[in-house]
């Protein structure tokens, strides 16, 4: 009987403990809009464009120069197969085919140097700029989901469906941007 007892009292104490406890509130929150919208974001992506935009123009100078040296080559490479030029002609073609690839070889190696260089001073950027703002839109979540009192938010591109009510963009937008 004492084990029938203690069974039924068990049971009830964990049916209680299942009927008392909340059903959580859920918010979603559409991240590439608040990150559009937040100020302070939009400004740090602009700086870190600008710092890389004068390492893209380089990029695509040193690319033109391969591409003017690739130019080149086929012209020489034509000159050194025309049976028509003496051979010395064809010999000096072939020699100034050999420069160019050397030339062509080391541009490439110094495009992808320079294009590692200009990756690592993007990430820099975005690291150093954006990942401050960014936590800061997190606190910003954490902030209106505690004063809306909801438990869970979800990345609203996540999410198959959600009603408009579960929604706090707005108020995370206005958060962020009345901080300025």
């Amino acid at each position: 009987m004492n084990k029938f007892t203690t069974v039924i009292l068990a049971s009830l104490l964990i049916a209680t403990g299942l009927f008392a406890q909340k059903t959580p509130v859920v918010g979603v929150v559409d991240v590439q809009r608040v990150l559009a919208d937040y100020n302070d974001f939009q400004a740090a992506v602009e700086k870190v464009r600008g710092s890389v935009a004068p390492v893209e123009e380089e990029m695509q100078k040193m690319q033109a120069n391969i591409e003017a040296i690739v130019t080149e080559g086929r012209a020489v490479e034509t000159r050194s197969k025309n049976p028509a030029a003496s051979e010395e002609a064809r010999a000096t073609a072939q020699a100034e085919v050999g420069q160019l690839q050397q030339r062509l070889q080391q541009a490439q190696v110094d495009l992808q140097q320079f294009r590692q260089q200009a990756q690592q001073l993007a990430q820099q950027g975005q690291q150093e700029e954006l990942a401050p703002l960014q936590a800061k839109a997190v606190e910003a979540v954490k902030t209106v989901a505690e004063d809306k009192g909801i438990d869970l938010v979800l990345p609203k591109n996540s999410v198959i469906y959600s009603a408009d009510t579960l929604e706090i963009s707005d108020s995370v937008i206005a958060v962020l941007n009345a901080g300025n």
